[in-house]
């Protein structure tokens, strides 16, 4: 086992990053054609970023919600 790859993903965890960061910036395409890599790469990167965000989400202080229309 590689410790800087999880699982079967092609790529290390330190790019998927790097790719997430990028993808809040310009869209997924323009990442991808920038770093040479592929819209799918892009698209788990920010899928893997989302993931972490919200395992690790903390809603404990969180009353109520509203709705607006």
């Amino acid at each position: 086992k590689m410790p800087w790859v999880k699982g079967k993903h092609h790529l290390t965890e330190a790019y998927a990053w790097f790719l997430a960061r990028w993808a809040k910036r310009l869209s997924w395409q323009e990442v991808a054609s920038a770093f040479h890599t592929t819209w799918g790469h892009v698209f788990s990167s920010v899928e893997m970023a989302v993931s972490w965000g919200r395992e690790h989400m903390d809603l404990s202080g969180i009353e109520a919600i509203g709705v607006d229309e």
